[in-house]
């Protein structure tokens, strides 16, 4: 079962979803949830801060790209921020530091 702590906060006046713990499939209503909240309020990009995650899913990874890409149509980004070593090699593994922009 996977425990996740989320908050959503404001960054350089955009929403910053703060995700902490493992982002497994159980935690993904919340998680979507949050991103659907924090998308309508987006203007120029929306921060996920990663740094204290210690595991995410392909489950997960989906999530993250349907909403870069919902981001898009809108004409704003994701960024990811300070994601951990473990999940930059998550991220670099699926080539996902390709196409999704990472700080």
């Amino acid at each position: 079962m996977s425990q996740v702590q989320i908050k959503i906060q404001q960054f350089n006046g955009e929403p910053l979803i703060d995700v902490r713990g493992q982002w497994g499939s159980s935690a993904l209503g919340q998680l979507i949830k949050a991103f659907q909240k924090c998308v309508e309020k987006t203007k120029d990009a929306l921060f996920l801060r990663m740094t204290e995650l210690d595991y995410l899913d392909s489950a997960a990874l989906g999530v993250i790209m349907f909403h870069m890409n919902e981001l898009s149509k809108r004409k704003a980004r994701l960024v990811l921020l300070a994601p951990s070593p473990e999940m930059l090699d998550i991220l670099r593994t699926a080539s996902l530091d390709k196409v999704l922009e990472i700080r």
